[in-house]
Order: C-alpha cells, then sequence, then structure tokens
C-alpha cells in the first residue's frame, strides 16, 4: 500500500513533463506553420474589384499582367506564377483575386504604382488573418482612446470658448487661438494680400516691357489730351497767320 502510495507522486511528475513536452511541441510547429504561411504570402497581391463574369483562371493572369502593364510596371507573363480568387462564391460580390509575383521587388513596384489602377480596383498585400485581426483590433483601440480624449476636452474647450478665444478639438488635441494668435493670423493675411498686390505690379510691368507700343500709343495719347504752354509757344511761331495778325 506504501509502495503504491509512493508510485503516485512520480506517476504524476512523468505525465505534467509529458504534457509540458508536447506544449512545447505543438508551440514549435505553430511557429513553423505561421513562417511557411509568411514565406507563401511574402510575393503575394490581393487585388479586389475584378469581375468575375468570364474571367477564368487564364483569363485572369492575362488581365492581371495587363493591369499592371497599363499601371505603368513592365510585367512579363511568366512572372505571375499563380492566380486564384478567394472566398464564397456570391452573386453579388466580386471575390478578391490573388496573384503571386515570382519576385518581391516587382511585387513592391506595383504597389508603389497602385494609385495608377482603373477607379474601383484596389491592390494590398497578403497578408494572415492573424495580422489583420491583430490590426483590427490595434485600430479600434486607437479610434476607442481618441473618442475618450476628445471627450475629455470638452469641458475645456467650452471654458475657452466662454473666454472670447476661438477653440476646437483637432484629432485628441485641444487647439485654442488666443487674441494675440488672431492678429498674427490678420497680418499673415496682410502680408498674403501685399504679396498678391506686389506680384499684380510685377505682372503689369512685365505685361509693359513686353509691350512697348501700347505703351507709346498711351502715352502719345495723354500728350495729346493734355498741352502745354511750350507747345502752344512752338505753334504760334510756326504757324503764319498767327504772325500776319501781330504785324
Amino acid at each position: 500500500m506504501l509502495s503504491h502510495c509512493a508510485t503516485e507522486p512520480s506517476k504524476m511528475k512523468t505525465i505534467i513533463e509529458e504534457n509540458n513536452f508536447l506544449k512545447n511541441k505543438v508551440s514549435e510547429l505553430e511557429q513553423k506553420l505561421k513562417a511557411v504561411d509568411k514565406e507563401k504570402r511574402k510575393n503575394n497581391l490581393v487585388f479586389f474589384g475584378i469581375e468575375e463574369k468570364g474571367k477564368s483562371e487564364g483569363v485572369l493572369v492575362d488581365y492581371i499582367k495587363d493591369l499592371i502593364v497599363d499601371m505603368g510596371v513592365h510585367m512579363d507573363g511568366h512572372e505571375i506564377s499563380n492566380v486564384y480568387r478567394i472566398g464564397k462564391q456570391s452573386e453579388n460580390k466580386n471575390r478578391p483575386v490573388i496573384a503571386s509575383i515570382t519576385t518581391q521587388w516587382k511585387k513592391h513596384l506595383i504597389l508603389k504604382n497602385k494609385t495608377n489602377l482603373p477607379s474601383g480596383i484596389n491592390v494590398k498585400e497578403d497578408y494572415s488573418k492573424e495580422i489583420l485581426d491583430f490590426a483590427l483590433r490595434k485600430k479600434k483601440k486607437k479610434k476607442k482612446e481618441i473618442l475618450v480624449k476628445r471627450k475629455q476636452l470638452q469641458p475645456q474647450l467650452e471654458e475657452e470658448k466662454n473666454k472670447g478665444h476661438i477653440a476646437y478639438i483637432k484629432y485628441y488635441k485641444l487647439i485654442v487661438l488666443k487674441p494675440k494668435d488672431n492678429n498674427r493670423e490678420k497680418r499673415k493675411r496682410e502680408t498674403s494680400d501685399s504679396l498678391k498686390s506686389s506680384a499684380q505690379k510685377k505682372v503689369n510691368i512685365n505685361h509693359t516691357l513686353r509691350n512697348p507700343s501700347q505703351s507709346l500709343s498711351k502715352t502719345s495719347n495723354k500728350e495729346v489730351m493734355r498741352p502745354t504752354t511750350f507747345n502752344y509757344v512752338n505753334r504760334a511761331s510756326s504757324d503764319p497767320q498767327i504772325n500776319a495778325s501781330k504785324n
């Protein structure tokens, strides 16, 4: 009986050790699977918004290649190793398309030029569900923190407004413009208006320099419109009728 009781702790110890060993093995396998999955996805791109009608796997390869070329990136057919759709098929929804690119630098070049894609089509990296869930949780947490911070700033916002200051909340920060700041903004506007006026004067001067004939014609017209005493004396000395009347 005593010997039987003595063996119980040793058996329990063995079971615990085996359990810990199995846990470590499972953890190692999970890490290896994650590494394999990451390696598999590293050259993948996910295209959204590509219609499914009439686009089989073979047609999709040519379509993706032409799409990338239209983005301004040189692409040969052999640089796309695999193309397939993911998700459950639906009548009113286009499933995303996974495209495996043979080189990583070409994948990054495509992402760099994604703004050249047609309207309604987008491309992103192929992240695992674990990473996407983590990013979503992080985004929600940050959004919640910002909302809490904005709510905390509301009493201070009202206080600054009651003082006559211009105040508003930008993201999670309180921005307050005091009278001195308002004057500074006013000076900035006045300086801006002055610069615009100077620029307009410069444009007028350049226009005059480029069109001197127009400027001269305006000047000559002014001289005709405004006769001087000197012009009158010269005219009198040269006019025979005026000289005869004097004699």
